[in-house]
């Protein structure tokens, strides 16, 4: 009879089954660093931009949903239907609302990603315009795609060749868009290109810069889901690599965010100031001065064991533009640490911060003369 079902070997079983298993575990573990990320970042930044706290906040409402959909996709195949082989399993609507939910989230991420080359640009739209626009036609098509792989009744069944096509353009289309992201951040995030940035240093600085901070990690996933995706038939490896690549979106702009120092409690990006790790290492305090646009930072050294003679034991007035936010009671606070301050002082025409800015290099720290000691 046509509804006898032939039992799977060990092997069919790890193949099918065990690699749906392999990803739901491999999502959970994504979502849970997710989950702690997005704590830590609404512990450290209360004060952030309304436009960014959204951003977080959407992000982790979406990929809360995403996987909650998967685990009841993982509960109805492991579990609810557990004696039925897998060419007879049924596509389930919170199958393809997960892949729909993953598809929304790696938009979002784009488009904030856009904001990014829109900020180390100079505020020029061009390019970010291009990369959202690319990213939008990329997402439309891959949820076309998705329309269409509803019409299938089976789910190993649902990647027709229609279904391929249009989730492969749309892939191929979010890739080139994650690539613009990668080449722009590449280019404009050069220390040349901003003066005073602090280089990253240490295997975990410089794993999160270039990795999260320039997007190279999700276009990597992307790739490797794309060519999955592409040579997959009825082997549900695509559906692993999916979940991990949506992952990678989400975690990729939270350690982006993280990562940053704090003013305030606002976050401050890589090119306007030194992250946070380099701050701690240097034990140094930076305090913006001045009006928008033109501000400085006047950095007291920390150290408790310094010596007065010591050439780190001074002020050090930063000569580079910064495009911190300012708050008028810095100039006030700046005046009574300058007051209390015990630290040697070098004041260059009877002054100590002049109007004027300097904005030929980077920071540099005033040298003691031989006879400080007059």
């Amino acid at each position: 009879m046509s509804d006898t079902v032939t039992a799977a070997s060990s092997d069919d079983l790890a193949k099918t089954f065990g690699v749906l298993l392999i990803g739901f575990i491999f999502c959970v573990v994504l979502y849970g660093l997710t989950f702690f990320q997005t704590y830590i970042y609404f512990t450290r930044f209360p004060s952030d931009h309304f436009g960014t706290k959204w951003t977080v906040g959407l992000l982790w409402a979406v990929d809360t949903a995403a996987t909650t959909l998967i685990s009841h996709t993982i509960y109805r195949y492991l579990i609810t239907s557990f004696m039925l082989a897998y060419s007879q399993l049924v596509t389930t609507k919170t199958f393809l609302a997960a892949q729909g939910l993953d598809i929304f989230l790696a938009l979002v991420v784009q488009i904030y990603y856009a904001y990014r080359v829109y900020t180390v640009t100079d505020k020029r739209p061009a390019l970010p315009a291009v990369i959202s626009t690319i990213a939008a036609m990329g997402c439309a098509l891959s949820i076309a795609g998705i329309a269409q792989s509803a019409q299938e009744t089976l789910f190993a069944d649902i990647l027709t060749s229609r279904v391929k096509l249009l989730r492969g353009v749309g892939s191929a289309l979010a890739l080139v868009s994650d690539f613009i992201i990668v080449a722009a951040m590449f280019y404009y995030m050069q220390p040349t290109r901003n003066p005073g940035m602090s280089v990253p240093s240490g295997f975990y600085e410089t794993a999160v810069v270039y990795c999260f901070n320039r997007a190279t990690a999700f276009t990597a996933g992307q790739v490797i889901s794309l060519i999955v995706f592409l040579t997959s038939d009825r082997h549900p490896a695509w559906v692993l690599v999916g979940w991990v690549a949506s992952k990678l979106y989400a975690n990729s702009l939270l350690a982006m965010l993280n990562f940053r120092n704090t003013h305030r409690g606002r976050g401050v990006n890589e090119e306007d100031s030194l992250n946070q790790h380099a701050s701690n290492r240097s034990g140094s305090l930076s305090i913006p001065v001045g009006p928008r646009e033109t501000a400085r930072s006047v950095q007291f050294n920390l150290h408790p064991e310094g010596k007065t003679g010591d050439p780190m034991n001074i002020i050090e007035l930063d000569m580079v533009p910064s495009r911190l936010e300012v708050y008028d009671d810095d100039v006030v606070l700046t005046c009574l640490l300058l007051l209390v301050s015990p630290l040697p002082l070098r004041v260059q025409s009877g002054k100590v911060i002049t109007s004027s800015v300097d904005s030929g290099g980077p920071s540099k720290r005033h040298e003691f003369d031989d006879d400080t000691s007059r």
